[in-house]
């Protein structure tokens, strides 16, 4: 019995370590990455957040504009600095330190994200390319003539990428639409396959 109460207060020590590691991480942002939210800002965001709601946490700051947590738990982070920006932060494994997934999707107004990894000390560790990850697939509606013709037309490659809400070693990809008229996006929008990879200790595959 004395065992067993040993292991379950090990292991929820080591989840409490875990979430404040990412707490801190998120709290430690450089400015070089949030120029316009204070660090106390995010410690009081983190401070009356409620992770059992939909949006977990919001606050006005003195620039006008409004910050939210739409996500909160011991292993990710979904912080909306503005309406245009969304920034998920989730802590990985690895045979050290966790290692950090940021990811920036800006929206102007299609979405594009960045993914990079960061140590603790936030050195970037390595930044993904994704580009190449994006797949689409031709759905039986479209012909292979037209098929071409919609993948030809795509020459700017934007990715929209994601922590899978469900499981934080994971990470879902797809395509990001450029701008185009309603008439070429519904033509699109059924090529695109979402792309699901899974960490593996160094990186997503």
């Amino acid at each position: 019995m004395k065992r067993i109460l040993s292991i379950i207060s090990i292991s929820v020590i080591a989840i409490a370590a875990q979430a404040q590691s990412l707490k801190q991480f998120f709290i430690d942002t450089p400015d070089s990455i949030q120029p316009y939210i204070k660090k106390l800002d995010r410690e009081a965001l983190l401070l009356s957040a409620d992770s059992s709601k939909d949006t977990c946490c919001t606050m006005n700051i003195t620039y006008g504009g409004n910050i939210s947590i739409t996500h909160l738990n011991h292993d990710l982070i979904v912080f909306h600095p503005s309406n245009t920006l969304t920034q998920e932060y989730a802590a990985l494994p690895t045979e050290g330190d966790s290692v950090f997934c940021v990811i920036s999707t800006y929206k102007g107004p299609e979405g594009e994200s960045d993914v990079k990894i960061y140590d603790k000390n936030w050195t970037l560790v390595s930044k993904l390319d994704l580009t190449d990850k994006a797949k689409l697939i031709r759905p039986d509606s479209i012909s292979e003539t037209r098929f071409e013709e919609i993948v030809h037309t795509q020459e700017i490659k934007m990715t929209l990428a994601s922590i899978d809400k469900k499981d934080s070693k994971q990470l879902n990809i797809e395509f990001s639409m450029p701008l185009m008229s309603s008439d070429e996006k519904k033509s699109f929008l059924p090529t695109i396959l979402q792309t699901n990879l899974k960490w593996d200790g160094k990186t997503f595959n």
